[in-house]
């Protein structure tokens, strides 16, 4: 059987997880209880990138910026905006919540 190289999707959502530290760190609730995975973009900015948290619901994507992140590469960059994220507990400030990953 022949094999393919991860799509670009897929190769993204590997990056995110990486970032995030596990895709089960990605998981958050929404303030009517539903389930979405949360994806930090990385626009750039003068003297670093802009981080913004992003989800799909209702149609449409939610965007919420977090701060800016100054780092020699995206992936660092990334593990810069998934930390900002949580210990500004931006999610909880907005009244969702992040789904716990533990059984």
């Amino acid at each position: 059987m022949r094999s393919f190289p991860p799509s670009k999707n897929r190769l993204a959502a590997l990056e995110q997880d990486k970032a995030a530290g596990g895709a089960e760190l990605r998981k958050m609730r929404t303030k009517s209880g539903g389930i979405v995975t949360v994806s930090l973009a990385l626009s750039p900015v003068d003297g670093g990138s802009r981080v913004t948290l992003r989800f799909k619901w209702g149609g449409g994507t939610i965007q919420r910026t977090i701060g800016t992140v100054s780092a020699p590469s995206r992936p660092e960059s990334l593990r810069l905006g998934w930390r900002m994220l949580r210990e500004n507990q931006i999610v909880e400030n907005e009244g969702w919540s992040w789904v716990d990953p533990s059984p």
